[in-house]
């Protein structure tokens, strides 16, 4: 039996092929740049500073783009998990802002244009209140457990390791009595406690 393998293609229009044409030349060595589909491009703005303000769009042609429908952003990738959908929102209010000076032309190298120009802008919107509060937690818990290790304990010593202890400091506990002296000889105890 053969086996029949169809790949699906998506129908791209003229303006589509030469825009992609363009992107894919543009962006070539571009890592931060990547063609999911045909029709799905992804952009990566870094932040070298703060990983926790590098966010990724997402842009999507529609099947009559850039005649009569607009690309459209998306930022809900596991890449921007990090990120408040206040926040997302937004960012992509932002940009679209400029969607009528962009309107029934390729936008999407005009899009990742004007986030680069204005990344510090994007930047700021990104919060990170709940990355910051779990990190200063992440934090406390680490001088706490430098502190407990810091501290001498006797707690869960082996009995080789409490008398090496006992040996090089002595017996903290009681004024410097020597080691057993109120040790009962169990012996001597046996033989008076016999008689009786």
């Amino acid at each position: 039996p053969t086996l029949l393998y169809t790949i699906k293609f998506e129908e791209m229009n003229d303006d589509q092929l030469d825009e992609q044409e363009v992107l894919l030349s543009i962006y070539e060595d571009d890592p931060n740049f990547k063609q999911v589909s045909d029709t799905v491009y992804c952009y990566k703005f870094i932040c070298q500073d703060n990983g926790m303000k590098s966010f990724m769009i997402q842009i999507t042609w529609p099947k009559d783009y850039p005649e009569s429908d607009d690309a459209v952003l998306d930022l809900d990738s596991f890449f921007n998990s990090h990120i408040k959908v206040d926040e997302k929102d937004q960012i992509l209010n932002m940009v679209r802002e400029h969607y009528e000076d962009w309107s029934g032309m390729a936008m999407t190298f005009n899009i990742i244009n004007h986030v680069l120009d204005h990344v510090e802008d994007f930047r700021e919107v990104i919060k990170n209140e709940q990355v910051v509060e779990r990190q200063e937690k992440e934090a406390g818990a680490v001088q706490e457990k430098k502190a407990k290790a810091t501290e001498p304990s006797t707690k869960g010593m082996t009995k080789g390791q409490k008398r090496r202890f006992y040996d090089k400091f002595g017996n903290i506990d009681s004024e410097d009595k020597p080691r057993g002296w109120n040790w009962v000889d169990v012996i001597k105890h046996l033989n008076k406690t016999a008689d009786v």
